[in-house]
């Protein structure tokens, strides 16, 4: 991402090649970075093929600049839904043959667009797409099976639901705790949803009280286990939940005996499955194995392999007449909805056909609605990098682009700032502190949409590496490190594997803190808690690890740890879910010496934040963001207890500069969520035959 003093050299070298007559050899890749910048950052489609033409027409002898112009306005073409996305490929195909990688990348475009092409002209009517709501208020919803209403998790994180023809809403919940998800039964009269702690609950459209099916303090959850709906049974009567450990089964709305409808054969291959979900004839399951989508027949019998593909293909669903199998793939450049008709004996027919184009994000979810249609609920949000001089109160904004970016982490020389952005997958990606073009430091392994999930990175003493936790590829956690060159990312070898969401380097190097929660069979490090997080420290060269926080009550987690700048202590966060289920105050930061401290709380009980902690340079303030009328602030508190007071910074994920005048810091845009239906992407019946 360009910065304003980066576009203005764009401009003055392209006024110093027309003004004074000469061709500087650098001009187009100028050019060509301007045009990615407007096309990549700024979205405007139609500036950027006005630039990559231009680059077509004054440098046609530079064929790889020209092929890769070329190429590009057919993404941009893409973009919009224009036809001429083909003829912008076939181009790339027939001008530029010894460009290998753009051709590759153009022909497999023009496969794409072709099949498309080949449905059509078989009698596929175009798409049919219809945004039937926006809303900058509610969160994300899920279109009612009938296709008239809509779930929304909205103000107070609440349920509500809203008649798309008529925009009457009505709360359907009133409960303190945190709700997500939306589950409509088929006959669209019943939602579930899942609360903060993964209870499930139904409620009835027309009010009432909800019912709760797996209690939030139940000793299912505390055991550290859960059930995950994929859908319902065809009567409506019971969800069909994917259980931990134990397989696929149905619980019934109206309470009572779980029925077992698959069972795992063993912990293994409980361990391979995922997202098991039933036909709505009972007869198949889809499921989700090393990111590929599979059938199999659920009285048994051999797994029937539907898709395969090298990018990773996830999240399958059934639609109503059970002739179709969707799945999230980015088999076309970008994650979008993909659907497959599956025959009466499970198996694949024909190819997959793409439903949406430029309708999916990190933040999309969508379900089935009957007569062959899709509801999409797409959030557009975002978050930038921010640093404030404490001294003059002046904010500068270095990153500016509608993604998920946050937790920044200054360099140790106080140049450069590390954040994880959200702008394709997951990356690391690195900024100079002044302001400048943004460098993705973590190269992929195998392809560009692999999966991937990194959390807040860490510097190692003498700035030439980080560390982060997270995984990277089908299955493969841990802690990663990267240089700041760039690169591909080298897991570290623990002589075991574990999920770490959070982790922190010590300023010497020689141990990294950690939070972890275990799980109740296999569990990589023993004693470990099954329901609630604790901070672990490990030798970072490799040994057994440290269990720092042993409060042993039940429902209290601990998060988001942090070393001192002398590395003699450590800071952390903890919430009590039980608590904060209820709406009570149930945040805290602790601090705890190191090796041998007791942990002790640093200030009251809170809600709505405590997270991403940072100590000033010389050990005494720690900072951390908190959520205060809906909006992200920061304060500050004493490492040795007192005032929490709210400093004048808007924002989140803070950051000490190693010399403590400035802060680094995450600031969200206003965001909005879009609700669409797509509707005739399936052959007609006539094709069917």
């Amino acid at each position: 991402m360009c910065s304003k003093k980066t576009l203005f050299l764009f401009v003055v070298l392209l006024a110093l090649s027309v003004g004074f007559g000469f061709q500087n050899s650098q001009d187009h890749k100028v050019l060509f970075e301007k045009a990615k910048f407007t096309m990549e950052t700024k979205g405007d489609l139609q500036e950027a093929i006005k630039l990559f033409s231009e680059i077509l027409e004054k440098y046609p002898d530079e064929r790889q600049y020209a092929a890769q112009s070329q190429l590009y306005i057919g993404l941009c073409y893409e973009k919009m839904g224009l036809k001429e996305a083909q003829k912008a490929y076939q181009n790339v195909v027939e001008n530029y043959p010894e460009q290998t990688e753009a051709v590759k990348m153009a022909k497999e475009k023009l496969s794409v667009l072709l099949k498309a092409k080949e449905l059509v002209e078989k009698g596929v009517e175009e798409h049919i797409v219809t945004k039937i709501y926006e809303s900058t208020e509610k969160a994300y919803g899920f279109i009612s099976p009938d296709g008239k209403k809509l779930a929304l998790v909205g103000e107070e994180d609440d349920i509500w639901m809203r008649e798309i023809a008529s925009g009457k809403e009505t709360r359907l919940t009133k409960t303190p705790g945190f709700k997500y998800w939306c589950f409509w039964s088929p006959d669209s009269e019943t939602i579930a949803y899942l609360d903060v702690l993964n209870g499930l609950y139904v409620v009835h459209i027309k009010g009432g009280d909800p019912r709760a099916l797996i209690e939030s303090d139940s000793d299912f959850i505390k055991d550290g286990k859960y059930a995950w709906p994929t859908g319902w049974t065809s009567d409506s009567k019971m969800i069909l939940c994917e259980v931990s450990k134990r397989g696929l089964c149905a619980i019934p709305v109206s309470g009572g005996e779980w029925k077992d409808i698959f069972k795992y054969a063993d912990l293994k291959t409980g361990e391979d499955f995922s997202l098991l979900t039933l036909s709505p004839d009972g007869k198949f399951l889809a499921y989700e194995f090393h990111d590929d989508i599979y059938t199999m027949p659920l009285k048994g019998g051999k797994s029937i392999q539907v898709t395969n593909h090298p990018v990773p293909d996830s999240w399958p669903k059934w639609s109503f007449d059970g002739q179709w199998i969707s799945f999230y793939s980015a088999r076309s450049g970008s994650s979008e909805i993909w659907v497959i008709r599956i025959s009466p004996d499970g198996h694949p027919e024909g190819e997959p056909i793409q439903v949406s184009r430029g309708l999916t994000s990190r933040n999309t979810f969508y379900n089935w609605v009957k007569e062959g249609k899709i509801g999409i609920s797409m959030s557009i949000v975002g978050s930038n990098i921010f640093v404030k001089d404490l001294e003059t109160g002046k904010e500068t904004q270095l990153t500016n682009i509608m993604a998920p970016e946050r937790h920044p982490r200054w360099s140790p020389d106080g140049r450069q700032i590390a954040f994880i952005s959200f702008r394709d997958a997951a990356d690391l990606l690195m900024i100079p502190t002044e302001g400048g073009e943004a460098r993705k430091l973590t190269i992929s392994v195998s392809n560009p949409n692999e999966s991937r999930y990194i959390t807040r990175p860490s510097w190692l003493p003498g700035g030439k590496e980080l560390i982060f936790g997270g995984f990277i590829g089908y299955g493969n956690r841990g802690i990663w490190t990267v240089p700041v060159e760039g690169g591909v990312p080298q897991k570290l070898e623990f002589g075991f594997d574990m999920w770490v969401e959070k982790c922190d380097v010590s300023p010497d190097g020689a141990y990294i803190a950690f939070d972890y929660i275990g799980s109740k069979e296999g569990n990589t490090i023993e004693g470990a808690r099954t329901f609630e997080k604790d901070i672990y420290v490990i030798p970072f060269k490799g040994g057994a690890p440290q269990r720092i926080t042993l409060i042993e009550k039940s429902g209290q987690s601990f998060r988001f740890p942090r070393w001192s700048p002398d590395g003699k202590r450590l800071a952390f966060h903890s919430i009590d879910w039980f608590a904060d289920n209820e709406g009570k105050e149930s945040e805290e930061i602790w601090v705890c010496e190191f090796p041998d401290g007791e942990p002790g709380s640093i200030t009251e009980k809170m809600k709505g934040g405590g997270t991403h902690l940072s100590w000033s340079p010389d050990g005494k303030t720690i900072i951390f963001s908190k959520l205060t009328k809906n909006k992200e602030q920061i304060y500050s508190v004493p490492s040795d207890g007192g005032e929490i007071k709210m400093m004048n910074i808007e924002g989140f994920s803070p950051d000490f500069s190693p010399d403590g005048k400035k802060i680094a810091y995450a600031k969200r845009k206003q965001g909005k969520v879009e609700y669409w239906l797509v509707e005739n992407f399936l052959p007609t019946k006539k094709d069917n035959k």
